[in-house]
């Protein structure tokens, strides 16, 4: 395997967690605080909370203080390009029309 493809396969293991999805899609659109994250997701504030420190340690979030609130944000939009391709595939080949 070459440098590349070792990469990309590390990218795609952050991908493989469904609660990192969601919190990746809910930042689609605009940038968002924990609570905003927690209350669109209907995940524990803790569960939020350790995947955006995983995606903000591999550099897919980024994160900004704007007084006591702190806003988190996809670092590459380009991914969620990714993540409607691969919605498409997984649902041509699973058979889903959801």
């Amino acid at each position: 395997m070459n440098q590349l493809s070792n990469k990309q396969c590390e990218i795609c293991k952050i991908f493989s967690n469904a609660n990192r999805i969601d919190i990746l899609v809910a930042l689609r659109d605009n940038p968002k605080t924990v609570s905003e994250i927690v209350k669109q997701t209907n995940m524990p504030q803790s569960v939020v909370s350790q995947h955006l420190a995983i995606l903000r340690n591999k550099n897919i979030v980024e994160s900004e203080k704007k007084g006591a609130w702190i806003i988190y944000k996809l670092s590459y939009p380009e991914i969620m390009d990714a993540f409607d391709i691969m919605s498409g595939v997984t649902k041509k080949i699973t058979g889903s029309r959801k």
